[in-house]
């Protein structure tokens, strides 16, 4: 084999960024990809991507000029709008001759039997979300591994109407303690609590919130996962916020807190669930499939730099793509395979180590 042809389901950041790396390998005949929602809903997505240091250099590296789109920097992070970081590159996709994007378009089984009968060997990349159906409607199951990071975490986000959807850095802090006895609960922390780490981030119309702890026999930490008081975990969050805002931003009350905050209602372990199934080949029409993105991995928690551990995964796509190029045998075609799945078990070895530390216990 000398070429393959590339179909991807999904024009989100991963899907996109997905074709663009495909387009630079020379093996590649033909890109194809489908999107349900229309171009105009890609464009107006509201919420924000942010690119750590690595995903900055690996992403420049594949000619992505983040001095060309609209964002912001802080401690070598960049975040932009996802639909302005769309609209760049896919711009740069439709560059290409070998590239069509068919939006309004959903790839079901028949798409795949039309696929597959067309000549060639083909790649199809998955990049529909933890929610997508793709590899549902192809016969493959749901189940995943679930690898348990350590700590324990709750999430929030505010909905801010009013605002104008501005992208805006992150802020952290750490070692926070919570004072709960207004609820009742005298609690006092023993020597050596690590305490809460905070980060607030996303943009200034959707804000959000997370706090994160490591394991612990804290009491507060007990409390705050068995007791299912929302009003309780509504006050930890909108205290938080106002106290650790941004300068420029207002603080919020209680009856706003009320109407515009979806929350966590209580502690929960937070973990790394990966699919089982993220390869496959089937040799009667000379197809692999392939999972991407939290199509193939995801959190249970929202950290701001979630896009990362899925760029990390794209890193070895360029190399995948060759290998199935030049397999030309069971045994190469099988080593091909191995070789993504091993990439992706030592992703996740790599984020189950490092990921939440990196993203939100690390002071940067």
């Amino acid at each position: 084999m000398s070429s393959i042809n590339i179909i991807i389901v999904g024009a989100g950041p991963v899907g996109l960024m997905s074709a663009l790396l495909t387009l630079q390998n020379r093996g590649v005949a033909e890109l194809v990809i489908f999107e349900e929602r229309k171009r105009t809903d890609i464009f107006n997505l509201s919420y924000q991507v942010s690119f750590d240091a690595k995903s900055v250099q690996f992403l420049t590296e594949c000619t992505v000029d983040f001095d060309n789109i609209e964002g912001c920097w802080m401690d070598g992070t960049f975040t932009a709008k996802v639909g302005v970081f769309l609209e760049y590159v896919l711009d740069r996709i439709m560059t290409s001759s070998k590239a069509t994007v068919l939006f309004s378009n959903k790839f079901d089984r028949q798409e795949f039997d039309n696929m597959a009968t067309s000549e060639g060997r083909h790649l199809l990349i998955v990049c529909d979300g933890r929610n997508g159906q793709t590899f549902r409607g192809l016969g493959f199951h749901n189940f995943c591994k679930e690898y348990p990071c350590g700590a324990y975490g709750a999430i929030a986000a505010i909905k801010r109407p009013e605002q104008r959807d501005i992208p805006t850095p992150e802020k952290r802090v750490h070692n926070l303690t919570f004072d709960l006895s207004a609820y009742g609960y005298h609690l006092s922390e023993t020597n050596g609590f690590p305490g809460f780490s905070l980060k607030i981030f996303g943009n200034s119309k959707h804000r959000f919130l997370s706090i994160a702890v490591t394991k612990s026999d804290s009491n507060v930490v007990k409390t705050l996962r068995s007791v299912l008081d929302r009003s309780m975990m509504r006050n930890v969050f909108l205290k938080c916020f106002n106290v650790f805002k941004a300068v420029t931003e207002q603080s919020i009350s209680d009856s706003y807190a009320l109407h515009h905050m979806e929350f966590s209602p209580r502690l929960f372990e937070i973990k790394l669930s990966q699919r089982c199934e993220t390869v496959a080949y089937f040799d009667d029409c000379d197809t692999f499939v392939l999972a991407e993105g939290e199509a193939a991995l995801s959190f249970n928690f929202h950290t701001g730099l979630d896009i990362n551990p899925h760029i990390r995964c794209l890193m070895s796509l360029g190399a995948f793509i060759d290998k199935l190029t030049a397999a030309d045998s069971e045994n190469s075609i099988l080593e091909s395979m191995v070789f993504k799945i091993k990439d992706l078990e030592m992703v996740c070895k790599e984020l189950v180590k490092k990921g939440l530390k990196e993203a939100m216990f690390s002071t940067r």
